[in-house]
């Protein structure tokens, strides 16, 4: 095994056998395997792939695809039909919730139960116990049986334990997905220091999370690797499965070339609105907070069937008239506008967009479909129609962002995929204001005021 690797899997497969009545069983016993009654299911085959030491590592793929299947190897709670798995280090694992719990045991046992399982000594663990108990925040609850603890609180306790025994590598099943706000941000926010010095293995179908903390991302599917690399291509490209033939995940046609006239580019228009610091910008001019609005692309990557596809995506002043806008300076109602062409009669076209940060986070954005949900808008093949967006454009820090729009047919949760562009459009920030959050505001007022000490009037 290399030295820089914390785990080496090789040829791994688990096969299981498939019965169609119980007593096929016996049959099989009593043939001795001369003839067989079973089907055989394989819930992963062949998987190769080796994790370096450091490494986050996020597993996608449908339910069924193998994920839970490898961890559950991987943490050794199951053992495979074939193939090898070498792992050099303390390992950690948040799988099924609960596992490795008693719950007629108090949480305070199942704390010492669990810390014994994963190799800890008794005085370790209570060295480690007022912390523990810190991080889980579960209260009195503390000192009852597990078996009255709801699903989130389970999640906690579980990982309050998996977080502090000092392990090299962790494991992370979708425990998340329970838990309520505060304890899921404090949770990441605990992943996020673990990463720079160990190994994850987090497996969700949140990939928004992918993308944020993976370094490499790994996607199963029916058992098999389909793709690993880098999270934002893996991800767009699952994404892309996910609406496959039967919804919509079928290649783009190719447009017709056309030939447009060379035009020369309207001048650059900047918008800015009302704030306490203009005065502050006006004296420093390279502060000035700015947005710079790049050209459409429609060659950059998309997928869908082809029933419409977009000719254009701009940004406009609040109305939705005159030449583009090149630049903003953020705080002002700005519209965006799709001109789509339908290929096909559309009975219910649902327009939409997000903007996504370097990480390819999503940080807003929305869809036409709510507000025509009960008067759908048809559209006939060949028809040319707009769909637009009205909206503050918020402050976001120094960096590049990207836009990517879709275009469907159906409803919220049953259509078809006509054309999904990733990053189709880059919006290019400017402002520098040290806030230390994800999204600023245009503020009509800051001010500090003082309390009189002796009428307690401000």
């Amino acid at each position: 095994m290399s030295c820089k690797n914390a785990i080496e899997i090789r040829n791994l497969s688990k096969r299981y056998e498939i019965y169609r009545y119980p007593y096929h069983r016996l049959f099989q016993t009593l043939t001795r395997g001369r003839k067989t009654f079973y089907k055989e299911f394989y819930a992963l085959r062949d998987f190769s792939l080796d994790i370096r030491k450091g490494e986050c590592v996020g597993v996608i793929g449908r339910n069924g695809a193998g994920k839970s299947t490898l961890l559950q190897i991987i943490a050794e709670t199951l053992r495979p039909t074939s193939g090898t798995l070498t792992v050099n280090g303390k390992l950690a694992a948040l799988l099924e919730l609960g596992s490795g719990f008693n719950p007629e045991f108090t949480g305070i046992e199942n704390i010492f139960m669990y810390g014994a399982v994963l190799g800890l000594s008794e005085q370790q663990i209570k060295e480690k116990l007022p912390r523990i108990i810190e991080f889980a925040d579960i209260g009195d609850a503390i000192e009852q049986a597990v078996k009255t603890y709801s699903s989130g609180m389970t999640m906690r306790l579980a990982f309050a334990v998996a977080a502090h025994i000092d392990a090299e590598i962790l494991i992370v099943d979708e425990a998340l997905a329970v838990g309520d706000v505060l304890f899921v941000q404090k949770c990441f926010a605990f992943l996020r220091e673990f990463i720079k010095e160990h190994t994850v293995i987090l497996v969700t179908h949140d990939i928004a999370a992918v993308r944020d903390l993976c370094s490499r991302a790994v996607w199963l599917k029916d058992g098999r690797l389909e793709m690993e690399g880098d999270p934002a291509q893996v991800t767009d490209a699952y994404l892309a499965c996910c609406y496959g033939p039967d919804r919509g995940g079928m290649p783009l046609p190719e447009p017709e070339p056309e030939v447009e006239p060379e035009v020369e580019a309207p001048p650059a228009k900047l918008l800015l609105t009302d704030d306490i610091r203009r005065e502050i910008w006006q004296k420093h001019s390279e502060a000035l907070p700015q947005y710079t609005f790049f050209d459409f692309d429609d060659e950059a990557s998309s997928f869908g069937r082809g029933g419409a596809r977009f000719l254009d995506i701009a940004f406009f002043d609040r109305e939705g008239s005159g030449e583009k806008l090149r630049h903003v300076g953020g705080g002002e109602k700005i519209t965006l506008r799709f001109t789509i062409q339908a290929l096909e009669d559309l009975s219910s076209p649902i327009a939409g967009f997000a903007f996504r940060n370097h990480r390819g986070e999503n940080l807003f954005g929305d869809n036409t479909f709510e507000l025509y949900c009960n008067d759908p808008q048809p559209v006939r093949a060949g028809q040319t129609f707009y769909a637009e967006f009205c909206f503050e454009m918020p402050r976001l820090p120094s960096g590049e962002y990207t836009l990517h729009a879709a275009i469907a047919d159906g409803t919220q949760d049953d259509h078809v995929q006509h054309q999904w562009f990733h990053n189709c459009l880059t919006i290019v920030s400017t402002y520098h204001g040290k806030t230390g959050v994800m999204v600023g505001i245009p503020m009509s007022r800051i001010e500090l005021k003082t309390v009189s000490s002796d009428t307690g009037e401000i």
